[in-house]
Protein backbone atom coordinates (compact mmCIF):
# COMPACT_ATOMS: atom_id res chain seq x y z
CA UNK A 1 0.00 0.00 0.00
CA UNK A 2 1.38 3.65 -0.70
CA UNK A 3 1.93 6.51 2.40
CA UNK A 4 2.08 9.39 1.34
CA UNK A 5 3.55 12.95 2.63
CA UNK A 6 4.03 16.18 1.92
CA UNK A 7 6.23 19.90 2.65
CA UNK A 8 4.30 22.63 0.89
CA UNK A 9 1.36 23.91 0.70
CA UNK A 10 0.77 23.81 -2.71
CA UNK A 11 1.03 19.58 -2.10
CA UNK A 12 -1.51 20.06 1.10
CA UNK A 13 -4.30 20.83 -1.40
CA UNK A 14 -4.04 17.57 -3.11
CA UNK A 15 -5.64 16.09 0.05
CA UNK A 16 -8.64 15.41 1.53
CA UNK A 17 -10.21 13.71 4.62
CA UNK A 18 -11.12 10.26 4.17
CA UNK A 19 -14.83 9.25 4.01
CA UNK A 20 -13.79 6.26 5.88
CA UNK A 21 -13.31 7.96 9.03
CA UNK A 22 -15.19 7.97 12.44
CA UNK A 23 -14.44 9.90 15.31
CA UNK A 24 -15.79 10.70 18.79
CA UNK A 25 -14.73 13.81 21.37
CA UNK A 26 -13.44 11.99 24.28
CA UNK A 27 -12.20 14.71 26.66
CA UNK A 28 -12.62 18.57 26.68
CA UNK A 29 -9.88 19.12 24.39
CA UNK A 30 -9.35 15.76 22.87
CA UNK A 31 -10.97 13.92 19.90
CA UNK A 32 -10.03 10.32 18.39
CA UNK A 33 -10.57 9.12 14.89
CA UNK A 34 -10.37 5.77 13.48
CA UNK A 35 -10.13 5.20 9.79
CA UNK A 36 -11.81 2.04 8.16
CA UNK A 37 -9.51 1.77 6.04
CA UNK A 38 -6.00 1.06 8.13
CA UNK A 39 -7.90 0.29 11.29
CA UNK A 40 -5.34 3.24 12.88
CA UNK A 41 -6.67 5.51 15.53
CA UNK A 42 -4.66 8.86 16.38
CA UNK A 43 -5.47 10.61 19.28
CA UNK A 44 -5.99 14.62 18.30
CA UNK A 45 -6.07 17.93 20.41
CA UNK A 46 -9.43 19.31 19.54
CA UNK A 47 -7.39 22.66 17.55
CA UNK A 48 -6.03 20.03 15.33
CA UNK A 49 -9.00 18.32 14.49
CA UNK A 50 -10.73 21.04 13.76
CA UNK A 51 -8.48 22.07 11.52
CA UNK A 52 -8.56 18.57 9.79
CA UNK A 53 -12.46 18.51 9.68
CA UNK A 54 -12.57 22.20 8.30
CA UNK A 55 -9.49 21.21 5.80
CA UNK A 56 -7.34 23.73 7.20
CA UNK A 57 -4.27 20.96 6.60
CA UNK A 58 -2.07 23.29 6.01
CA UNK A 59 -2.68 24.05 9.98
CA UNK A 60 -1.78 21.15 11.23
CA UNK A 61 1.80 20.25 12.56
CA UNK A 62 3.87 18.84 10.16
CA UNK A 63 4.63 15.34 11.91
CA UNK A 64 0.81 15.02 12.77
CA UNK A 65 -0.11 15.63 9.34
CA UNK A 66 2.23 12.35 8.29
CA UNK A 67 0.17 10.47 10.87
CA UNK A 68 -2.93 11.30 9.21
CA UNK A 69 -1.64 10.34 6.03
CA UNK A 70 -0.23 7.28 7.57
CA UNK A 71 -3.38 6.05 8.83
CA UNK A 72 -5.12 7.06 5.56
CA UNK A 73 -6.99 9.47 7.38
CA UNK A 74 -5.72 12.09 4.63
CA UNK A 75 -5.51 10.53 1.05
CA UNK A 76 -4.89 11.95 -2.43
CA UNK A 77 -7.73 14.07 -3.35
CA UNK A 78 -8.09 12.14 -7.17
CA UNK A 79 -8.45 8.87 -5.52
CA UNK A 80 -11.36 6.33 -5.88
CA UNK A 81 -11.47 5.22 -2.67
CA UNK A 82 -14.28 2.98 -2.93
CA UNK A 83 -12.74 1.66 -5.78
CA UNK A 84 -9.55 1.24 -3.77
CA UNK A 85 -10.60 -0.99 -0.97
CA UNK A 86 -12.92 -3.05 -3.38
CA UNK A 87 -9.47 -3.49 -5.43
CA UNK A 88 -7.53 -4.71 -2.31
CA UNK A 89 -10.21 -6.86 -1.43
CA UNK A 90 -10.40 -9.07 -4.47
CA UNK A 91 -6.46 -8.58 -4.91
CA UNK A 92 -6.56 -10.41 -1.43
CA UNK A 93 -8.63 -12.52 -2.73
CA UNK A 94 -6.92 -13.88 -5.33
CA UNK A 95 -3.40 -13.74 -3.54
CA UNK A 96 -4.40 -15.90 -0.66
CA UNK A 97 -2.46 -19.15 -0.72
CA UNK A 98 -4.68 -21.22 2.19
CA UNK A 99 -6.81 -23.40 0.40
CA UNK A 100 -10.41 -23.72 2.67
CA UNK A 101 -12.74 -26.07 2.27
CA UNK A 102 -15.88 -26.64 4.60
CA UNK A 103 -17.05 -30.42 5.29
CA UNK A 104 -20.12 -31.51 6.96
CA UNK A 105 -19.63 -35.39 7.48
CA UNK A 106 -23.34 -35.78 8.90
CA UNK A 107 -26.72 -33.94 8.13
CA UNK A 108 -27.69 -35.05 11.67
CA UNK A 109 -27.59 -33.21 15.31
CA UNK A 110 -28.67 -33.57 19.00
CA UNK A 111 -30.31 -30.97 19.36
CA UNK A 112 -33.63 -29.09 18.48
CA UNK A 113 -32.61 -25.54 18.32
CA UNK A 114 -36.10 -22.99 17.71
CA UNK A 115 -34.09 -20.38 15.70
CA UNK A 116 -32.37 -23.61 13.33
CA UNK A 117 -33.87 -23.94 9.91
CA UNK A 118 -31.68 -26.83 9.06
CA UNK A 119 -33.60 -30.32 8.27
CA UNK A 120 -31.52 -32.97 10.02
CA UNK A 121 -31.35 -36.22 9.13
CA UNK A 122 -29.36 -39.61 9.55
CA UNK A 123 -26.76 -39.51 6.95
CA UNK A 124 -23.00 -38.97 6.98
CA UNK A 125 -20.60 -38.53 3.91
CA UNK A 126 -19.83 -41.89 2.15
CA UNK A 127 -16.91 -43.38 1.14
CA UNK A 128 -17.12 -43.25 -2.55
CA UNK A 129 -18.25 -38.68 -1.67
CA UNK A 130 -15.26 -38.18 -0.04
CA UNK A 131 -12.50 -40.00 -1.71
CA UNK A 132 -13.62 -37.99 -4.67
CA UNK A 133 -13.73 -34.87 -2.88
CA UNK A 134 -10.36 -35.69 -1.82
CA UNK A 135 -9.16 -35.98 -5.29
CA UNK A 136 -10.84 -32.62 -6.23
CA UNK A 137 -8.70 -31.35 -3.31
CA UNK A 138 -5.17 -32.67 -4.55
CA UNK A 139 -6.42 -31.31 -8.25
CA UNK A 140 -6.82 -27.76 -6.75
CA UNK A 141 -3.83 -27.82 -4.82
CA UNK A 142 -1.79 -28.60 -8.31
CA UNK A 143 -3.23 -25.07 -9.49
CA UNK A 144 -1.52 -22.81 -7.49
CA UNK A 145 0.82 -22.24 -5.17
CA UNK A 146 -0.71 -22.70 -1.73
CA UNK A 147 1.03 -23.15 1.54
CA UNK A 148 -1.66 -24.98 3.55
CA UNK A 149 -5.09 -26.47 3.27
CA UNK A 150 -7.64 -25.53 6.17
CA UNK A 151 -10.51 -27.29 6.53
CA UNK A 152 -13.58 -26.22 8.26
CA UNK A 153 -15.96 -28.51 9.95
CA UNK A 154 -19.47 -27.99 10.06
CA UNK A 155 -23.02 -29.23 10.57
CA UNK A 156 -25.63 -30.39 11.24
CA UNK A 157 -23.14 -31.12 14.10
CA UNK A 158 -19.40 -32.55 12.85
CA UNK A 159 -19.56 -35.09 16.11
CA UNK A 160 -22.00 -37.01 14.84
CA UNK A 161 -20.23 -38.58 12.11
CA UNK A 162 -16.37 -38.81 13.98
CA UNK A 163 -15.84 -41.97 12.12
CA UNK A 164 -16.10 -40.11 8.84
CA UNK A 165 -14.07 -37.28 10.63
CA UNK A 166 -10.82 -39.55 11.20
CA UNK A 167 -11.16 -40.95 7.67
CA UNK A 168 -11.40 -37.81 5.96
CA UNK A 169 -8.75 -36.28 8.44
CA UNK A 170 -6.44 -38.76 7.56
CA UNK A 171 -6.03 -38.96 3.93
CA UNK A 172 -5.99 -35.39 3.77
CA UNK A 173 -3.23 -35.01 6.05
CA UNK A 174 -1.40 -37.56 3.62
CA UNK A 175 -2.06 -35.66 0.94
CA UNK A 176 -0.47 -32.41 2.48
CA UNK A 177 2.53 -34.31 3.71
CA UNK A 178 3.15 -35.23 0.18
CA UNK A 179 2.71 -32.22 -1.37
CA UNK A 180 4.97 -30.65 1.36
CA UNK A 181 2.19 -27.98 2.64
CA UNK A 182 0.75 -27.18 6.28
CA UNK A 183 -2.74 -28.42 6.88
CA UNK A 184 -4.92 -27.27 9.74
CA UNK A 185 -8.73 -27.46 10.79
CA UNK A 186 -10.96 -25.74 12.78
CA UNK A 187 -14.39 -26.61 14.42
CA UNK A 188 -18.05 -25.10 14.56
CA UNK A 189 -19.69 -27.52 17.40
CA UNK A 190 -22.30 -27.24 20.11
CA UNK A 191 -20.19 -29.17 22.06
CA UNK A 192 -22.48 -32.11 23.90
CA UNK A 193 -20.02 -34.87 22.93
CA UNK A 194 -17.18 -32.67 23.04
CA UNK A 195 -15.27 -34.89 25.46
CA UNK A 196 -12.01 -34.42 27.01
CA UNK A 197 -11.01 -37.77 25.09
CA UNK A 198 -12.35 -36.34 21.37
CA UNK A 199 -11.06 -32.89 22.32
CA UNK A 200 -7.73 -33.99 22.44
CA UNK A 201 -7.80 -36.26 19.69
CA UNK A 202 -9.30 -33.44 17.43
CA UNK A 203 -6.36 -31.32 18.82
CA UNK A 204 -3.33 -33.96 19.03
CA UNK A 205 -4.43 -35.83 15.98
CA UNK A 206 -6.62 -33.76 13.31
CA UNK A 207 -4.96 -30.89 13.85
CA UNK A 208 -8.05 -28.63 14.84
CA UNK A 209 -6.74 -25.60 16.34
CA UNK A 210 -9.89 -23.41 16.72
CA UNK A 211 -13.51 -24.52 18.01
CA UNK A 212 -16.45 -22.83 18.53
CA UNK A 213 -19.30 -23.74 20.77
CA UNK A 214 -22.43 -21.94 21.24
CA UNK A 215 -23.84 -21.36 25.25
CA UNK A 216 -27.26 -19.76 24.62
CA UNK A 217 -26.98 -17.85 28.51
CA UNK A 218 -26.96 -19.69 31.55
CA UNK A 219 -29.27 -23.07 31.82
CA UNK A 220 -32.24 -21.05 32.43
CA UNK A 221 -32.20 -19.29 28.81
CA UNK A 222 -30.00 -21.89 26.79
CA UNK A 223 -32.28 -25.40 27.55
CA UNK A 224 -35.26 -23.47 26.43
CA UNK A 225 -33.87 -23.04 22.65
CA UNK A 226 -30.99 -25.85 22.42
CA UNK A 227 -32.68 -28.64 24.05
CA UNK A 228 -32.00 -32.56 23.27
CA UNK A 229 -34.13 -33.65 20.83
CA UNK A 230 -34.43 -36.47 22.90
CA UNK A 231 -36.22 -33.65 25.56
CA UNK A 232 -33.19 -33.39 28.17
CA UNK A 233 -31.47 -30.12 28.62
CA UNK A 234 -28.10 -29.50 27.31
CA UNK A 235 -26.35 -26.78 29.29
CA UNK A 236 -25.02 -28.53 32.06
CA UNK A 237 -23.48 -31.53 29.49
CA UNK A 238 -21.87 -28.86 27.39
CA UNK A 239 -20.68 -26.93 30.29
CA UNK A 240 -19.15 -29.84 31.68
CA UNK A 241 -17.53 -31.19 28.93
CA UNK A 242 -15.78 -27.46 28.81
CA UNK A 243 -14.94 -27.27 32.93
CA UNK A 244 -13.17 -30.72 32.00
CA UNK A 245 -11.19 -29.36 28.94
CA UNK A 246 -10.17 -26.54 30.86
CA UNK A 247 -9.11 -28.77 33.46
CA UNK A 248 -6.34 -30.39 31.63
CA UNK A 249 -2.59 -29.89 33.04
CA UNK A 250 -1.07 -28.60 29.39
CA UNK A 251 -4.36 -27.33 28.64
CA UNK A 252 -2.69 -23.51 27.16
CA UNK A 253 -0.11 -25.71 25.80
CA UNK A 254 -1.89 -27.47 24.03
CA UNK A 255 -2.40 -23.82 21.49
CA UNK A 256 -5.95 -23.90 20.96
CA UNK A 257 -8.69 -21.36 20.55
CA UNK A 258 -11.92 -22.43 21.79
CA UNK A 259 -14.33 -19.28 21.39
CA UNK A 260 -17.58 -18.97 22.98
CA UNK A 261 -20.40 -17.33 21.50
CA UNK A 262 -24.38 -16.31 22.49
CA UNK A 263 -26.97 -16.28 20.24
CA UNK A 264 -29.11 -13.68 21.41
CA UNK A 265 -32.79 -12.31 20.22
CA UNK A 266 -35.70 -10.74 22.56
CA UNK A 267 -36.17 -13.88 24.95
CA UNK A 268 -32.80 -14.36 26.44
CA UNK A 269 -30.47 -11.31 25.72
CA UNK A 270 -30.82 -10.65 29.36
CA UNK A 271 -28.85 -14.02 29.89
CA UNK A 272 -25.46 -12.63 28.76
CA UNK A 273 -24.02 -11.07 32.08
CA UNK A 274 -25.53 -14.28 34.16
CA UNK A 275 -23.13 -16.39 31.49
CA UNK A 276 -20.11 -14.34 31.95
CA UNK A 277 -20.63 -14.19 35.92
CA UNK A 278 -20.72 -18.13 35.48
CA UNK A 279 -18.00 -18.37 33.51
CA UNK A 280 -15.41 -16.15 35.24
CA UNK A 281 -16.32 -18.42 38.50
CA UNK A 282 -14.85 -21.54 36.98
CA UNK A 283 -12.22 -19.18 35.46
CA UNK A 284 -13.19 -19.56 31.57
CA UNK A 285 -11.67 -16.34 30.96
CA UNK A 286 -8.28 -17.24 31.10
CA UNK A 287 -9.12 -20.50 29.02
CA UNK A 288 -11.06 -18.98 26.40
CA UNK A 289 -9.69 -17.28 23.43
CA UNK A 290 -12.55 -14.96 23.04
CA UNK A 291 -16.33 -14.49 23.92
CA UNK A 292 -19.19 -13.09 21.75
CA UNK A 293 -22.79 -12.34 21.25
CA UNK A 294 -24.05 -12.63 18.18
CA UNK A 295 -28.03 -12.07 16.87
CA UNK A 296 -30.31 -14.74 15.72
CA UNK A 297 -30.26 -14.42 11.97
CA UNK A 298 -32.55 -15.75 9.30
CA UNK A 299 -31.48 -19.18 8.32
CA UNK A 300 -34.17 -19.70 5.61
CA UNK A 301 -37.13 -19.21 8.40
CA UNK A 302 -37.40 -15.63 9.75
CA UNK A 303 -35.85 -16.32 12.26
CA UNK A 304 -34.02 -12.84 12.51
CA UNK A 305 -37.96 -11.47 13.32
CA UNK A 306 -37.52 -11.95 16.62
CA UNK A 307 -33.93 -10.61 17.26
CA UNK A 308 -33.18 -7.56 18.78
CA UNK A 309 -33.83 -4.35 16.66
CA UNK A 310 -30.04 -3.44 14.62
CA UNK A 311 -30.03 0.12 17.26
CA UNK A 312 -30.82 -2.32 20.96
CA UNK A 313 -28.28 -4.88 20.11
CA UNK A 314 -25.55 -2.09 19.44
CA UNK A 315 -25.93 -0.57 22.77
CA UNK A 316 -26.32 -3.84 24.67
CA UNK A 317 -23.44 -4.88 23.01
CA UNK A 318 -21.41 -1.71 24.57
CA UNK A 319 -22.78 -3.13 27.65
CA UNK A 320 -21.65 -6.51 27.15
CA UNK A 321 -18.47 -5.52 26.65
CA UNK A 322 -17.35 -3.29 29.66
CA UNK A 323 -18.97 -6.32 31.78
CA UNK A 324 -16.38 -8.75 29.95
CA UNK A 325 -13.86 -6.50 31.25
CA UNK A 326 -15.40 -6.67 34.48
CA UNK A 327 -15.63 -10.54 34.82
CA UNK A 328 -11.87 -10.41 33.68
CA UNK A 329 -12.62 -11.22 29.79
CA UNK A 330 -10.46 -9.59 26.60
CA UNK A 331 -12.85 -8.76 24.55
CA UNK A 332 -12.09 -7.04 21.14
CA UNK A 333 -13.27 -3.58 20.32
CA UNK A 334 -12.55 -1.80 17.50
CA UNK A 335 -12.88 -3.75 14.07
CA UNK A 336 -10.46 -5.01 11.79
CA UNK A 337 -9.64 -5.06 7.68
CA UNK A 338 -11.95 -7.27 6.36
CA UNK A 339 -10.74 -8.15 3.10
CA UNK A 340 -12.91 -11.70 2.43
CA UNK A 341 -16.36 -11.01 4.10
CA UNK A 342 -17.14 -14.55 3.64
CA UNK A 343 -16.06 -17.96 1.49
CA UNK A 344 -18.93 -16.84 -0.84
CA UNK A 345 -16.51 -14.09 -2.53
CA UNK A 346 -13.68 -17.02 -2.70
CA UNK A 347 -13.84 -18.97 -5.98
CA UNK A 348 -11.88 -21.65 -4.27
CA UNK A 349 -13.59 -22.33 -1.06
CA UNK A 350 -16.20 -24.66 -1.64
CA UNK A 351 -18.84 -26.98 1.28
CA UNK A 352 -19.29 -30.21 0.77
CA UNK A 353 -22.45 -31.38 3.07
CA UNK A 354 -23.50 -35.21 4.24
CA UNK A 355 -25.13 -35.57 0.73
CA UNK A 356 -21.85 -34.59 -1.46
CA UNK A 357 -23.84 -31.34 -2.46
CA UNK A 358 -21.70 -28.90 -3.03
CA UNK A 359 -22.48 -24.26 -1.78
CA UNK A 360 -20.50 -21.87 -2.27
CA UNK A 361 -21.97 -20.30 1.41
CA UNK A 362 -22.45 -22.32 5.30
CA UNK A 363 -26.01 -20.83 5.59
CA UNK A 364 -27.64 -22.79 2.81
CA UNK A 365 -27.13 -26.40 3.26
CA UNK A 366 -29.66 -28.82 5.06
CA UNK A 367 -32.24 -25.66 4.51
CA UNK A 368 -35.32 -27.24 2.35
CA UNK A 369 -36.14 -23.51 0.95
CA UNK A 370 -31.72 -23.28 -0.46
CA UNK A 371 -32.20 -27.01 -2.07
CA UNK A 372 -32.76 -25.62 -5.41
CA UNK A 373 -31.01 -21.81 -5.68
CA UNK A 374 -27.68 -20.43 -7.31
CA UNK A 375 -26.23 -21.30 -3.94
CA UNK A 376 -26.14 -25.05 -5.11
CA UNK A 377 -23.88 -25.51 -7.17
CA UNK A 378 -23.55 -29.15 -7.97
CA UNK A 379 -23.14 -32.33 -6.92
CA UNK A 380 -19.77 -34.32 -6.20
CA UNK A 381 -21.12 -37.50 -7.51
CA UNK A 382 -22.01 -35.82 -10.76
CA UNK A 383 -19.08 -33.45 -11.45
CA UNK A 384 -15.71 -33.83 -12.65
CA UNK A 385 -12.95 -33.21 -10.30
CA UNK A 386 -11.50 -30.32 -12.16
CA UNK A 387 -14.44 -29.06 -12.87
CA UNK A 388 -14.54 -25.25 -12.39
CA UNK A 389 -18.01 -23.77 -11.68
CA UNK A 390 -18.26 -21.01 -14.00
CA UNK A 391 -20.47 -19.07 -12.23
CA UNK A 392 -20.66 -18.63 -8.63
CA UNK A 393 -23.14 -16.92 -7.19
CA UNK A 394 -22.76 -13.69 -5.16
CA UNK A 395 -18.86 -14.12 -5.42
CA UNK A 396 -18.71 -11.07 -7.82
CA UNK A 397 -19.82 -9.36 -4.54
CA UNK A 398 -17.60 -6.54 -4.57
CA UNK A 399 -18.42 -5.74 -8.11
CA UNK A 400 -22.00 -5.26 -6.73
CA UNK A 401 -21.35 -2.78 -4.10
CA UNK A 402 -19.32 -0.62 -6.92
CA UNK A 403 -22.23 -1.16 -8.93
CA UNK A 404 -24.37 1.23 -6.28
CA UNK A 405 -27.29 -1.40 -6.34
CA UNK A 406 -30.80 0.34 -5.23
CA UNK A 407 -30.81 -1.71 -1.28
CA UNK A 408 -27.35 -2.37 -1.03
CA UNK A 409 -26.23 0.35 0.92
CA UNK A 410 -22.30 -0.18 1.07
CA UNK A 411 -21.76 2.13 -1.46
CA UNK A 412 -21.53 5.00 0.82
CA UNK A 413 -21.12 3.20 4.19
CA UNK A 414 -18.38 4.40 6.31
CA UNK A 415 -17.81 0.98 7.68
CA UNK A 416 -17.55 -0.94 4.59
CA UNK A 417 -13.75 -1.77 4.64
CA UNK A 418 -13.81 -3.53 8.20
CA UNK A 419 -16.90 -5.30 7.42
CA UNK A 420 -17.19 -6.01 3.80
CA UNK A 421 -20.95 -5.24 3.61
CA UNK A 422 -22.05 -8.31 6.22
CA UNK A 423 -23.94 -11.33 4.58
CA UNK A 424 -24.20 -10.78 0.48
CA UNK A 425 -26.90 -13.37 1.06
CA UNK A 426 -29.22 -11.42 3.49
CA UNK A 427 -28.74 -8.19 1.20
CA UNK A 428 -29.86 -10.28 -1.76
CA UNK A 429 -33.33 -11.26 0.82
CA UNK A 430 -34.24 -7.96 1.40
CA UNK A 431 -32.39 -8.12 5.33
CA UNK A 432 -30.28 -5.46 6.44
CA UNK A 433 -26.65 -7.23 7.18
CA UNK A 434 -24.97 -4.12 9.09
CA UNK A 435 -23.06 -5.36 11.84
CA UNK A 436 -23.24 -3.44 15.47
CA UNK A 437 -19.92 -2.06 14.19
CA UNK A 438 -21.75 0.61 12.31
CA UNK A 439 -24.37 1.85 15.39
CA UNK A 440 -21.39 1.81 18.28
CA UNK A 441 -18.09 2.81 16.86
CA UNK A 442 -18.57 5.75 18.23
CA UNK A 443 -19.33 4.09 21.77
CA UNK A 444 -15.90 1.56 21.17
CA UNK A 445 -13.69 4.48 20.38
CA UNK A 446 -14.35 6.05 23.78
CA UNK A 447 -14.08 2.49 25.05
CA UNK A 448 -10.62 2.25 23.43
CA UNK A 449 -9.46 5.68 24.69
CA UNK A 450 -10.19 4.99 28.28
CA UNK A 451 -8.59 1.60 28.41
CA UNK A 452 -5.44 2.86 26.40
CA UNK A 453 -5.51 6.24 28.84
CA UNK A 454 -6.71 5.24 31.95
CA UNK A 455 -7.23 1.71 32.13
CA UNK A 456 -9.39 -1.30 32.76
CA UNK A 457 -10.01 -0.51 35.98
CA UNK A 458 -11.27 3.02 35.64
CA UNK A 459 -13.71 1.60 32.91
CA UNK A 460 -15.62 -0.66 34.97
CA UNK A 461 -15.60 2.13 37.99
Amino acid sequence: MNTFSFNSKSELMNYKLSHYTVSTQVSEDKYTIFSTRSCKVLLLQKENFDFLIEGDFDKIDADIKNQLITALILVPSFEDELMEIVEENKMMISSNDVLYQVIQPSSNCQLGCDYCGQQHTKNDLQAKDYEKLIERLKHKLSLKDYKALFIGWFGGEPLMSLHTLRKVSEKLKEITSDLGIDYGAKMTTNGLALKKNIFLELVNQHHVGAIEITLDGTAEFHDKRRFVKSGENSFDLIFKNLVDIFSIENYKELGVKISIRCNVDKSNYQSVVPLLQLMSEHGFQDKISHFYVAPIHSWGNEAHLVSLEKEVFSEKEVEWIIEQYRYGFSPSILPQRNHEVCMITNPDAELIDAYGNIYNCTEVSYVPSYEETAHKLGNIKDIEVNQKFSTLHLQDWNDIVLTNQEGYPCYTCKMFPVCGGGCPKSWEEGIVACPANKFNIQDKLAINYIIQEKGTEYLIS
